[in-house]
């Protein structure tokens, strides 16, 4: 474990490097709270160890720096306190990130068990970050293309229907499907399947926008969400992913609409009536939606 350990005396520091050395940790000693945090921000420790009063001494404030540092929030900081420790201090300092006190004296034992408990929550902690982060991949992400499943894309189309109309700006929506892929499957196997799916989706991914989303409706096809896109650009924006999925050896059928007021099942009803014509017409092909609607505002 990486301590880093700050105070302005040097025979407590030189004991605490000892003890902590001793046990197997990797420890940076430093004299001033200002080279502690430059160390943090520089190599992030699983905990700081600071006395309070160096803190005070240098006119830093160690632990709002190092809570505020994007990396460096991550240690665990353990404040070294005289005993005379005031309650309203010290529910200050828990509740601006501090994960836990030691009042001086401190014997051995307690500096080991202390440092030792503040690492493993700080271990734990990012156990918990992490595993967050991946439950929120599986609610949110297809799994194999990486882009956004059918809830989170529907989610988002929602969404920009609801901007739409509230700030009276364009919208359109482009629905992909790639030509004769049962034929991938039953010819070349899932395995192949696989793969076009993938390739095809980061074609897709690469040739938008950085404010358009894109994500795997079910099966082979894909939907678009082009916001600020009236019906000229919507063309042009469908007709580079035509060629662009070209380059994963497929070609793709894609109809779109532009957004007339209806609700974001309608727009999508009439997307996907436009992707069927394409395919009718020949297939690898674009075909736009015609206006059925009166524009609502």
């Amino acid at each position: 474990m990486q301590v880093v350990i700050a105070h302005a005396d040097p025979g407590t520091l030189s004991r605490f490097v000892r003890v902590l050395s001793h046990v197997g940790h990797e420890v940076r000693a430093l004299a001033t709270a200002a080279e502690a945090i430059d160390a943090c921000r520089e190599r992030p420790p699983d905990v700081v160890l600071v006395d309070v009063e160096l803190c005070r001494d240098d006119g830093q404030d160690l632990l709002a720096e190092l809570k505020g540092d994007p990396d460096a929030y991550r240690s665990a900081v353990v404040l070294l306190e005289r005993h005379d420790l005031d309650l309203d201090a010290a529910v200050s300092a828990l509740r601006g990130g501090a994960q836990d006190f030691l009042v001086e004296p401190v014997s051995d034992a307690e500096l080991v068990a202390r440092v030792d408990a503040a690492g493993r929550t700080k271990v734990l902690q990012e156990e918990l970050v992490a595993q967050s982060r991946r439950l929120e991949t599986l609610i949110f992400e297809d799994v194999l293309t990486g882009l956004a499943n059918r809830r989170s894309i529907l989610t988002s189309l929602n969404g920009m229907v609801s901007g739409a109309r509230r700030h009276h700006r364009p919208l359109s929506v482009a629905i992909v499907d790639i030509d004769h892929f049962k034929l991938i499957n039953d010819r070349q196997g899932h395995a192949a399947g696989d793969r076009v799916l993938s390739a095809v989706a980061g074609n897709l991914r690469r040739n938008l926008r950085a404010e358009d989303q894109v994500g795997r409706l079910g099966g082979e096809e894909f939907l678009a969400l082009l916001p600020d896109a009236d019906a000229p650009a919507a063309a042009t924006a469908a007709e580079k992913l035509r060629a662009c999925a070209g380059t994963a050896g497929v070609t793709v059928s894609i109809g779109w609409a532009t957004w007339e007021g209806e609700t974001a099942e309608e727009l999508l009803r009439r997307a996907d009536e436009a992707l069927y014509a394409a395919k009718a017409a020949g297939r690898d092909r674009v075909e736009g939606a015609r206006a059925t609607v009166p524009r609502r505002t």
